[in-house]
């Protein structure tokens, strides 16, 4: 179509027309995105505001900031004290699978004169503490766990289980001599360079008829917890 052969007026008409449909298409995607986002931001403002309505203040507290301190000053010093008991516990403990204090222990039995029968090794396999009310979850990949604390209603030989923050190797040994013998060598347990601790015993009497002035033959098994 030849412009410069219309008339002014409709050359004018059609000029307005185009103008019309460029501010059209301009609107449509220039200003009505913006439009939205506007319309966004106003409905997120207004929820904005209802919930600040609707916040409840938090209550003062009880007590005041100058006992909240002192509170925590002394779970503080509870907790380094604390630190320093385990550490004087820690140093007192032989190295895992210590032979020196095995041998230790076999020859305080010797200078006592008790006859050891039997000396072991005992492995302990990990516990799972038993939780009522709750099923058990399916398995999954296996992820570091911290160290069980089992409660006292278990006994030593479990809490003192790999899995368990009080592990420690366990040997089991029989011994075999007078009550007087067998109770010292328990005493002087603790008299050793690391820490022993008897965690079970078993004392019976030997099927053995002593002969007139001499004491009862004994028979112990104790585990040890080394």
């Amino acid at each position: 179509m030849n412009i410069s052969k219309l008339k002014q007026s409709e050359q004018l008409l059609l000029a307005i027309v185009i103008t019309v449909l460029v501010l059209g298409i301009y609107s449509f995607f220039r200003l009505v995105p913006e439009f939205e986002d506007i319309s966004s931001l106003e409905r997120k403002m207004q929820s904005t505001q209802t919930k600040l309505l609707r916040a409840r203040i938090p209550d003062e507290p009880i007590k005041n900031v100058d006992d909240l301190l002192a509170e925590l000053d002394d779970q503080e010093q509870a907790i380094t004290l604390t630190k320093s008991m385990a550490e004087k516990v820690q140093a007192r403990l032989a190295p895992i699978d210590s032979q020196e204090l095995k041998v230790l222990v076999s020859q305080l039995a010797r200078d006592l004169k008790i006859r050891i029968v039997a000396n072991e090794r005992i492995v302990t396999k990990a516990i799972v503490p038993v939780i009522s009310g709750k099923k058990k979850k399916k398995a999954t990949k296996p992820t570091a766990v911290e160290p069980l604390y089992l409660p006292e209603n278990y006994s030593w030989l479990d809490r003192v289980a790999t899995n368990s923050i009080f592990y420690r190797p366990v040997q089991r040994i029989e011994v075999a001599g007078e009550y007087k013998s067998i109770r010292g060598f328990i005493h002087q347990l603790d008299n050793l360079p690391w820490q022993v601790t008897v965690i079970k015993i078993k004392v019976e009497r030997q099927p053995i008829t002593p002969l007139r002035g001499y004491a009862q033959a004994l028979k112990a098994e104790l585990y040890l917890a080394i």
